[in-house]
């Protein structure tokens, strides 16, 4: 276990493997007192399969952070647990399946349909209540019932037994829909809900207003979550720096590498407490915990294993 003051994840630092040798050269001009922080630690590296854990690297990694029971289930059904952990919104601790859904906007595309996750559509709290109380209208004579748990997310309540295996929201934005959206009959129910809802907030007052503000529209909901709070529980929660994802989304490696100076310039102050660094990517996460300082490493210096977990993805 990491405690949060000692643990900073640093979202995207972890450049895919296409890319991984060529930042590697340029890190030492970019960024060169992170560099010799990194020569400082000792390093390891671990995948997490998107198609096992079904949701990001760091995510799955802060959920392996608590008390997981990896047998229950996947990582991705402690999600709505771990979004909760994060928000501070204690829960008590039932046998109950715990359930979120999070505002989205679905789109065709190229693969078949896109997502874009509520972190990304810019929602106000009251437009989330006016369609909250449209969606609740629609649950009449369904199996769900939603209720308001923040301006992001709601509270999905049900009384049948909805298979824990949707994909974190944050992967489905970074591949395809289709990839995630499984047809089996233990879902039918909630796909029959969610195309009526996408139907009733086709032309929506609250979208007609989104649209002309020059917004997308707020035109589904995606599931997360289905793990009893029971089953998992959190350790701290360590601060999350996401200075670097936007670039990665966008495969700007020039821009990262900017973003990367600035990075280093927030970090600088924080080091002085030789915290534990956490680089993630779409499936992987390498850390680096500094080492304790030894004499004899004068003479012996010791060789940094970091750059060649780096490249271990190649």
């Amino acid at each position: 276990m990491i405690a949060a003051n000692s643990c900073i994840l640093l979202t995207d630092s972890l450049p895919p493997a296409s890319m991984a040798a060529e930042l590697l050269k340029q890190l030492p001009k970019h960024a060169p007192q992170l560099v010799q922080y990194f020569d400082q630690c000792q390093s390891t590296i671990q995948s997490f399969p998107i198609h096992q854990s079904r949701c990001m690297a760091e995510e799955a990694w802060q959920i392996e952070q608590g008390q997981w029971h990896s047998a229950k289930a996947k990582h991705n059904a402690a999600l709505a647990l771990l979004l909760a952990q994060q928000q501070q919104k204690p829960l008590a601790p039932t046998d109950e399946p715990f359930w979120l859904v999070e505002l989205v906007h679905i789109a065709p595309a190229r693969d078949g349909a896109a997502l874009i996750p509520a972190s990304d559509l810019h929602i106000d709290q009251a437009h989330s209540q006016q369609l909250l109380q449209s969606a609740q209208t629609l649950c009449e004579g369904t199996p769900f019932q939603l209720q308001l748990w923040s301006t992001t997310h709601w509270q999905l309540h049900t009384n049948i037994d909805l298979p824990a295996h949707f994909a974190s929201s944050a992967l489905v934005s970074r591949t395809a829909v289709n990839a995630w959206w499984d047809q089996d009959h233990a879902t039918r129910d909630w796909r029959r809900f969610v195309n009526e809802l996408q139907m009733l907030y086709f032309d929506h007052p609250v979208n007609q207003q989104r649209q002309s503000q020059g917004l997308v529209a707020v035109n589904s909901l995606w599931p997360l979550g289905g793990l009893a709070p029971s089953a998992w529980q959190a350790d701290s929660v360590p601060l999350r720096l996401a200075t670097l994802s936007d670039a990665a989304l966008r495969q700007d490696w020039g821009l990262w590498l900017h973003q990367l100076q600035e990075l280093e310039k927030t970090l600088m102050p924080l080091l002085a407490h030789s915290p534990t660094l956490v680089l993630s990517n779409l499936d992987h996460i390498m850390t680096l915990t500094p080492t304790t300082p030894r004499f004899w490493r004068r003479f012996f210096p010791s060789t940094p294993t970091w750059r060649n977990h780096w490249l271990a993805q190649s």
